[in-house]
């Protein structure tokens, strides 16, 4: 897994450049990717924002573009589900407690976890063609 990153307040596109610039190099050096990686956003304006593009223009060895009405097969949602289940378990009274737990959870989230939902991106790929980019199982 890349880094975990929080923000306070509202999140736009100079915060997420921020979190780009901060972030996704380092993630990718960790992850022992860096000039192999390919970078999927959906189509949010915090990502299709001008400042954003141009520097995942330069930065990033590749970009996974996406229509703007394409479903949303980002892997990363699954991990989104993950976090709340295992975070309930924690007796969490502030939001210290809970950054510190959320760390805690994000660090558990296994190698073969990840390249289980990696492996299963072909299918998901043949469904969303399959339901002519509609909703899926998914």
């Amino acid at each position: 897994m890349g880094s975990l990153d929080f923000i306070d307040g509202t999140m736009n596109k100079y915060v997420y450049l921020d979190i780009l610039k901060r972030n996704l190099k380092q993630s990718a050096s960790n992850l022992e990717i860096s000039r192999h990686f390919k970078l999927y956003q959906d189509n949010d304006t915090k990502h299709t924002a001008d400042i954003c593009k141009l520097w995942v223009l330069y930065h990033c060895p590749g970009v996974l573009e996406t229509t703007a009405a394409s479903p949303d097969i980002n892997l990363i949602e699954h991990v989104w589900d993950y976090l709340p289940q295992n975070i309930n378990e924690h007796n969490i009274s502030n939001k210290q407690e809970l950054r510190k737990h959320l760390i805690e959870e994000w660090a558990k989230i296994n190698g073969s976890s990840c390249a289980k939902l990696i492996k299963s991106m072909s299918n998901r790929l043949r469904e969303v063609i399959k339901c002519k980019g509609g909703p899926t199982r998914y």
